[in-house]
């Protein structure tokens, strides 16, 4: 079967939310699609939506009218459990917190969505410390969060995003508890591994000089998608 044209699909996507008696529209009438191996930042105002967009984009939330596909399959027609294993094929997320496993190593958190798939035990141990080298941390597998630094943190969270090797990557504010030098770095090494596997790259970003690095900038402004030139 020839793979879809795109990997994410929002037609007319509204989100809106009850407040009391009122509902109060977050998202309106959103149409665009995320193509194989694309670089997409999502910028705007705190409270814009951004993260919602991108909730709703990773599965995670349904919008309130419209259709959202991925990879050609209408979410709306699936249950969750259907859902959570497209998801876990074709989509990795990193947040602005790592969300590491405190007590496990930085190889065993990153070899747990190969376990989790039912890979054997040495073939998502291969798999993870090679996307450990990727991340330049082949010299830290063995350490756990509380030993690495924040940008360590952050690229074990990144490793174990790709190991699976997803068709997107959805990002929520990846480099926002960073200082600038270790921000710039993050975002050099993901732009060059989405580069290097192919992988579509979806990031929700409040700087807009990060923002400008990616391949199409879309801005969330008064709960529609406006496109920077």
């Amino acid at each position: 079967m020839n793979r879809p044209e795109y990997i994410i699909e929002c037609q007319n996507i509204t989100k809106a939310y009850d407040d009391g008696h009122l509902q109060v529209s977050v998202l309106e009438n959103l149409n665009f699609n995320i193509v194989h191996g694309q670089s997409v930042s999502i910028v705007g105002a705190s409270g814009s939506g951004k993260s919602t967009l991108l909730h709703l984009l990773g599965g995670l939330d349904v919008p309130t009218s419209g259709t959202i596909r991925l990879m050609g399959q209408d979410l709306s027609n699936l249950s969750q459990n259907a859902i959570g294993k497209l998801r876990n094929r074709y989509l990795g997320f990193v947040y602005q917190f790592h969300h590491l496993l405190p007590d496990f190593t930085a190889l065993e958190n990153v070899m747990m969505p190969l376990l989790i798939a039912r890979n054997s035990k040495a073939e998502a141990e291969e798999q993870a410390l090679s996307m450990l080298e990727k991340v330049g941390l082949r010299q830290r597998v063995l350490h756990r969060p509380g030993e690495l630094s924040g940008g360590e943190r952050q690229r074990a969270a990144i490793a174990r995003a790709l190991v699976t090797h997803p068709a997107c990557l959805l990002a929520d504010e990846p480099t926002g508890n960073l200082d600038r030098r270790n921000a710039q770095n993050i975002l050099d090494m993901m732009l060059d591994l989405q580069s290097e596997l192919g992988t579509s790259l979806v990031v929700v970003t409040h700087d807009d000089e990060l923002a400008a690095r990616f391949g199409q900038v879309l801005n969330v402004f008064d709960g529609t998608l406006i496109p920077q030139p």
